[in-house]
């Protein structure tokens, strides 16, 4: 920055490039070393496929009806680009519907968005109605609030109003 007046008021950066994700459907779980299977399914993915030797790797699974689960992959965007356009993607014997993944990351843990609870830094439990750190359990709250928008209410001293999850009819999650 040229412009000394804004110098300490800004920072500026070149932000990371996007590493794309994708969602796998109705993927068959396995007893035993989970590691090894998603090592395995991945290399598979990758013969079957001809993907380059780009890293692959498991972000997280979602549990579905019956057994199966979907798996969210975070796929290098050379890779992405070489099957972005097909419908299914073979692996072994196998082939498997999928698509991009845009929904953002959000720990089950302390409710916030950009990271897993696997990840999370938060040692107390987040209580899901009121946002304090307490089992929601003996909440005597009546509805729940975005825990993102209090704490950004907090961070810039504003007052957005804080999402009541009751007002919106919410619809359950439907894979294509």
């Amino acid at each position: 920055m040229n412009d000394l007046t804004l110098r300490d008021k800004c920072q500026v950066y070149i932000p990371k490039p996007r590493v794309p994700h994708i969602i796998i459907f109705d993927i068959t779980p396995q007893d035993g070393d989970q590691a090894a299977h998603e090592n395995n399914f991945i290399l598979q993915l990758k013969e079957s496929n001809e993907l380059t030797d780009q890293e692959i790797k498991v972000v997280f699974k979602k549990k579905r009806r019956g057994s199966l689960h979907n798996w969210i992959l975070a796929i290098q965007p050379k890779n992405y680009q070489e099957i972005k356009d097909k419908k299914r993607l073979r692996c072994a014997f196998n082939s498997y519907r999928f698509k991009e993944f845009h929904e953002p990351l959000r720990c089950v843990g302390c409710y916030r968005f950009g990271h897993l609870k696997r990840n999370c830094r938060e040692t107390k439990p987040t209580c899901t109605k009121c946002t304090a750190n307490h089992d929601p359990k003996g909440c005597t709250k009546p509805h729940p609030i975005c825990r993102n928008c209090v704490l950004y209410n907090k961070s810039t001293n504003l007052k957005v109003r804080a999402v009541s999850y009751v007002k919106f009819k919410l619809m359950p999650h439907v894979s294509p």
